[in-house]
């Protein structure tokens, strides 16, 4: 059987709001399976839920590209 080639996409976009804003501000965009057009999006203020979030986004990929081994 040949290998399963996987690839998806994590768009981690960071700012700092300066004006009006009270600090760190993150849009996650990601897409597990390339092409299967679910995009899921994440907003956050929080680094440990942008940081929690990027995790469970990776452990998931891996989990779904072994399964499809």
């Amino acid at each position: 059987m040949a290998p399963v080639e996987r690839s998806g996409v994590l768009i981690l976009r960071v700012w700092i709001e300066t004006e009006g804003g009270d600090g760190l501000r993150a849009r996650v965009v990601h897409e597990r399976r390339l092409g299967s057009g679910e995009r899921v999006s994440l907003a956050s203020a929080d680094v440990d839920e942008i940081v929690a979030f990027v995790e469970q986004w990776l452990v998931a990929f891996v989990e779904d590209v072994q399964e499809a081994s």
